[in-house]
């Protein structure tokens, strides 16, 4: 019985724990500040993060351009060394590339040393393809800490989260089901994530059925009166010159 009682409170504390994870990570935390969730207006701005994927970034790039939209796309260094030329269409098509790490770990387990690395190695793999910067961070799983958020300061950047995205519980369920559970959390301003990749990793694993939903996702903020903006006219509507 003693064991027993052990084994349950190690496993409350656990879920406790769990729980108090997801309360401080998530994007509407304010844990820690200052990031950007969400802008203002009937604009939203079109985000993908964990690619560039061969086969799904390509497919995703050609709607947009089909669409007439410009995107925000968050991608993982390792990913960016892998497909240059992906990179290189994004910038020629007029789209946003951001930094989201270089091997999408959580940051916010990271000491000063490696969280550098992180930023700095996927800024060098941005460059190289495009002879651009970055402006924006958006950490792995919306893990950040002071740490991270001094860091993404040093390295000239701001920290953005997300307003509305996909959990990773329904890869099976219909596009209809996805794109209106996605919808739902879409508010005036909203920032929005789908994936074109799965951390960066070579193949685009589970979830490579939210690139699918890029075409359905437009028409349907369209029918709802919002435009499209890239994250950084979100941003300069969101903050007016004074």
């Amino acid at each position: 019985m003693t064991a027993l009682r052990v084994f349950a409170s190690i496993a409350l504390l656990a879920a406790g724990s769990f729980g108090l994870y997801e309360l401080v990570e998530s994007p509407r935390s304010d844990a820690f500040q200052p990031v950007v969730t969400h802008g203002t207006g009937p604009v939203v701005a079109l985000t993908f993060d964990d690619g560039p994927t061969r086969g799904v970034t390509d497919r995703v790039l050609d709607v947009l351009e089909r669409e007439h939209v410009h995107a925000t796309f968050f991608v993982v260094g390792r990913a960016a060394r892998r497909e240059p030329a992906l990179l290189r269409r994004m910038a020629a098509d007029g789209d946003e590339i951001e930094n989201h790490s270089d091997t999408h770990p959580h940051l916010n387990v990271l000491l000063s040393p490696a969280l550098d690395a992180e930023i700095v190695n996927t800024d060098d793999a941005i460059h190289a393809a495009t002879g651009r910067g970055t402006s924006w961070l958006r950490p792995p799983f919306g893990a950040r800490n002071a740490a991270v958020l001094d860091a993404a300061r040093r390295h000239g950047k701001r920290v953005v989260l997300w307003t509305a995205m996909l959990d990773e519980t329904s890869p099976h369920a219909s596009p209809d089901a996805l794109a209106n559970r996605l919808l739902r959390q879409v508010q005036y301003g909203a920032i929005i994530v789908l994936h074109d990749g799965d951390q960066g990793r070579s193949q685009a694993g589970g979830r490579a059925y939210e690139a699918g939903l890029t075409a359905q996702v437009i028409s349907a903020l369209r029918a709802r009166g919002y435009r499209f903006a890239s994250l950084a006219e979100l941003d300069r509507i969101a903050r007016p010159a004074r």
